[in-house]
């Protein structure tokens, strides 16, 4: 098993162990040396543990020990998808339009997930949108309804999803195709066959995204009972449910809307100051 630091390496608490992986070795990705200037990159939240914060890497200041300046990115509102206040909530927002906060120092390397692609825009604006090919969560029971008092059991229902093209300001949409739990592993997920199943998420829904997962696909010289083909998703960023070796996605997913029942609020955002910074 691996050990990940959500946060922060000296604090117990915000430590999770996860499973390793069937095949393929996600934390030889996120070493050290897999860490370079101008870069952003993917950490784990203090809601399930998944990761939803995001952050530029202003500078690897050294390797031996391992410490680097980076700027969380942050945002204010929403407002590019729909009249939500999702931030205002306590919800992470996953995709859209951020910026740049005040830097600080930081050594947990373990925080991390992956890299994450982005595009600059104008006044300091930085786009982070789900694109062809790689592996997001889904919010199953997402609503417009959700709110402050959406209950967990409620929220941490999700569905993989392969992204199948590009969200741009002529086509504000998304097409993703599920992924399906492959009997008799952990982490890997193969293609649904059935073209019934992939469905477009409109502009207005996009918060339906959870947060990207870092996946592989099988080759099958892995090992012998490696399915060549399959995705294997990284275990540190797949829900916990999604993990056992008896869980298995039914063909047809639901990716239902469920409205929300009350309970106490969750916060999963950094606090730290917004700045419009120029970094073109």
């Amino acid at each position: 098993i691996t050990e990940l630091v959500k946060e922060d390496s000296n604090d117990e608490e915000n430590k999770i162990v996860v499973p390793d992986s069937d095949f393929h070795n996600f934390d030889l990705d996120r070493t050290e040396n897999s860490f370079q200037n101008d870069e952003i990159w993917a950490a784990y939240d203090e809601d399930d543990g998944m990761p939803r914060y995001y952050a530029r890497i202003q500078k690897v200041v050294s390797l031996d020990p391992f410490k680097m300046r980076i700027s969380w990115l942050n945002t204010k509102t929403c407002t590019e998808f729909a009249p939500v206040d999702w931030v205002g909530f306590g919800f992470a927002k996953s995709c859209g339009d951020f910026r740049i906060s005040k830097y600080e120092f930081t050594d947990a390397l373990n925080a991390f997930s992956h890299k994450v692609d982005f595009t600059k825009g104008a006044k300091g604006l930085l786009h982070i949108f789900p694109k062809k090919g790689q592996v997001w969560a889904l919010y199953r029971n997402w609503s417009p309804d959700w709110d402050g008092d959406t209950p967990d059991e409620v929220k941490h229902k999700y569905d993989m999803v392969e992204v199948l093209d590009y969200y741009t300001e002529d086509k504000q949409s998304l097409t993703v195709a599920p992924l399906l739990k492959a009997e008799g592993f952990k982490s890997v997920f193969r293609r649904s066959t059935d073209q019934n199943n992939v469905r477009k998420i409109p502009k207005e829904e996009m918060f339906r995204f959870s947060h990207q997962v870092p996946h592989y696909i099988l080759t099958g010289k892995e090992a012998e009972t490696a399915p060549e083909g399959c995705v294997e998703l990284d275990p540190a960023a797949t829900p916990c449910e999604l993990l056992s070796m008896n869980t298995k996605v039914k063909e047809s997913s639901k990716m239902d809307t469920e409205r929300s029942k009350p309970v106490k609020e969750k916060s999963s955002a950094p606090e730290e100051e917004e700045m419009g910074m120029n970094i073109d």
